[in-house]
């Protein structure tokens, strides 16, 4: 990883609180090379990599346990993209699992 990246790896963890609309899940970051999102919540959720997510527009992630991830060897530069998320009934918490070039 320091070879391909040119720097020590950092990871990060965090929560967010996702609402009923449109919530920053994460901010835009070029040193960001992977992140795991897990929906706490007891409602179902949705990401997307702009404003527009919906329930009808965007990666769904299940309630209580759902998680959907992005890694640089799979995904490219997507995992430097902002992600916004909404969840379908009521607010809840979403962790945030994200390594960083140091």
């Amino acid at each position: 990883m320091r070879e391909r990246f040119k720097g020590r790896g950092e990871t990060v963890f965090d929560v967010v609180t996702v609402n009923t609309t449109v919530s920053d899940v994460l901010l835009n970051d070029p040193d960001r090379f992977s992140w795991i999102l897990t929906n706490l919540s007891a409602n179902r959720g949705f990401l997307w990599f702009d404003r527009e997510v919906s329930t009808s527009r965007g990666i769904p992630i299940e309630a209580s346990g759902g998680v959907v991830s992005a890694t640089w060897e799979e995904d490219g530069e997507l995992t430097t993209h902002a992600v916004f998320g909404i969840n379908e009934a009521a607010a809840g918490i979403w962790s945030i699992v994200q390594n960083v070039v140091g």
